[in-house]
């Protein structure tokens, strides 16, 4: 006993050391009684969840790793551990954190340092294909260029990103088919470069951004855009977004950005074949992933109908959208300019071939934003 307390004695010499046994104690009694998440708003993903255990995926070394990320995802106050290290990054005049920096006026840009030119190669024959294949469909490329290579003003000094400019046009110089155009959205973009066309901690363009994309493409398709002063009073406005760069970078002093929205009127939307109330998921406006209101999320395809037909032959016009995710705050807009509008997500769509078969298109546009063109895995389902 009297050894006991010699060393109880000694050990409380190190009042630090004794402080961090006790904090370290504390947070494994905490993290251990509480409840798992299923998903982070502050990060915008599902979390993982604890991994079941077999001796074979032991052996294997899946078991632990998986655990791993189990517990990295579950650690007890994960939101406010990542906030402060934010602020510590940020005292210590760190420029970015995890693969985004922080630009001028609050903007964040991803770094994009590589491009997978195998991939790239492999997505722009696959292009190639579906334009050969049908030479009656005409088709209209449009890769979108990201945010950094818009708004140069607004990155930071000595920023290094891959030069898109260059790259959209080899993609375009390397695709062939009279029945074929190459919308530059480059120079449409950055016409409009000290307007608000990207936003500042999100991926995706804003609804402005898109309007003028719309307005570019419908010209080109030898159609009258619906000027924005028309459009204007049915506009409705959501702040507090903050999207997927804050979520990566997770930058305290961020400042949230502001979405528009158009209440377009249409007759019906169908998204896999369910019926729903409008283009928008209003209730998203409400929770953190706000952009995700636009066209419902990302789904296999979204038929829009505006109730009009104006073809010559009585028909509706129809337009097909082969998009990601930048195309949900773009499509809106083409309901402007023709009477139906079918979005499809390769993501989730296995053979593009049963779309086709469900009607004739009068135009079809393949938009995609760079990054994603660049690297996405899903243009094999363009052959069937």
């Amino acid at each position: 006993m009297k050894k006991f307390a010699e060393s109880l004695k000694n050990v409380l010499h190190y009042p630090i050391l004794c402080a961090f046994a006790v904090f370290m104690a504390f947070i494994f009694c905490m993290d251990m009684t509480s409840t798992n998440r299923s998903f982070s708003d502050m990060e915008n993903r599902v979390l993982k969840q604890r991994p079941a255990f077999t001796v074979q995926s032991l052996v294997a070394n899946e078991y632990t790793m998986k655990y791993e990320e189990y517990v990295n995802d579950q650690f007890i106050w994960r939101d406010q551990w990542i906030t402060l290290k934010s602020v510590s990054e940020s005292a210590l005049q760190k420029i970015e954190n995890n693969g985004v920096a922080y630009g001028r006026d609050h903007y964040l840009f991803e770094k994009y340092t590589h491009v997978d030119r195998d991939q790239l190669k492999k997505n722009i024959g696959f292009v190639q294909d579906f334009v050969s294949q049908h030479p009656d469909q005409h088709v209209t490329l449009a890769v979108v260029p990201n945010s950094y290579a818009i708004l140069q003003d607004k990155t930071p000094a000595h920023f290094v990103n891959v030069p898109q400019q260059p790259l959209i046009d080899q993609v375009y110089s390397s695709l062939q088919g009279e029945n074929l155009s190459r919308l530059d959205l480059v120079s449409a973009l950055q016409g409009h470069s000290g307007e608000y066309i990207y936003y500042r901690t999100d991926h995706h363009w804003t609804t402005l951004g898109a309007y003028y994309a719309y307005a570019d493409y419908a010209a080109s398709r030898g159609l009258t855009p619906a000027p924005m002063a028309q459009l204007a009073p049915l506009a409705a406005q959501v702040p507090g977004f903050y999207g997927t760069y804050y979520s990566k970078a997770k930058l305290y002093s961020a400042q949230p950005d502001t979405i528009t929205w158009y209440n377009l009127p249409v007759s019906s939307v169908e998204i896999d074949g369910k019926s729903c109330e409008g283009m928008y998921d209003l209730s998203k406006f409400a929770v953190r992933d706000k952009y995700a209101a636009f066209l419902w999320g990302n789904h296999g395809v979204t038929k829009i109908a505006t109730g009009k037909t104006s073809g010559k032959d009585g028909q509706p016009t129809r337009v097909l959208v082969i998009k990601d995710s930048y195309g949900n705050s773009f499509a809106p807009f083409l309901t402007q300019s023709y009477d139906e509008v079918w979005v499809v997500d390769l993501r989730h769509v296995l053979k593009l071939s049963t779309v086709l078969q469900q009607g004739r298109f009068d135009d079809v546009l393949i938009l995609y934003n760079y990054m994603n063109f660049a690297q996405d895995t899903n243009f094999a389902r363009l052959r069937y």
